[in-house]
């Protein structure tokens, strides 16, 4: 398999019209989360082989604020928040050139650790495993012709401590092709 895998690979880089389209991208976002109130931070590297397909892998850390509200009969239901921090790969696929404004989808998968808030209601100290999945989209504008702006949107679905994680960060941010 790996034999295959590093044929295909090099196939991708020695073909002429992929070695015109091919660079590379170092990109920063951040942004709010919706639903959960917190904020997303995220900053990577990819490599693009075609002018429509970018693979990227960055580190993301997203907060979620705590929450805590009465729930109408004399208790206090919680949210208790938290820090993930992430490690992700992803698959961006752009509609148009890049060198025009343009949609793009994206996909891919992160692992990590998150790490609750303490307060109150959940005084214990814990550090929890994270898989999850995400898809989203995107706008994709060029200022130069190497700088870009960016926004985009995903829903990260996944797994902590036994129990589902869903996330929704909204980030803005710049990438820089060389």
């Amino acid at each position: 398999m790996r034999v295959i895998s590093g044929l295909v690979f090099l196939t991708l880089l020695t073909t002429p019209w992929v070695a015109r389209a091919q660079s590379f991208v170092l990109q920063g976002s951040a942004g709010p989360t919706l639903i959960d109130s917190g904020y997303s931070l995220a900053g990577g590297i990819g490599f693009s082989p075609t002018s429509h397909l970018t693979l990227l892998v960055d580190v993301e850390r997203t907060q979620l604020s705590s929450q805590l509200r009465s729930d109408g009969r004399g208790g206090v239901a919680g949210f208790r928040g938290g820090t993930l921090t992430l490690g992700s790969a992803q698959l961006r696929v752009t509609a148009f050139n890049r060198n025009r404004v343009g949609p793009y989808g994206l996909v891919g998968f992160a692992a990590g650790v998150s790490r609750p808030n303490v307060n109150e209601m959940f005084p214990d100290a814990v550090t929890n495993d994270v898989r999850a999945v995400f898809f989203g989209g995107g706008i994709h504008v060029p200022l130069q012709e190497r700088v870009s702006l960016f926004a985009d949107g995903r829903m990260m679905i996944g797994a902590e401590a036994g129990e589902l994680l869903a996330v929704a960060p909204i980030r803005a941010g710049v990438a820089w092709r060389f």
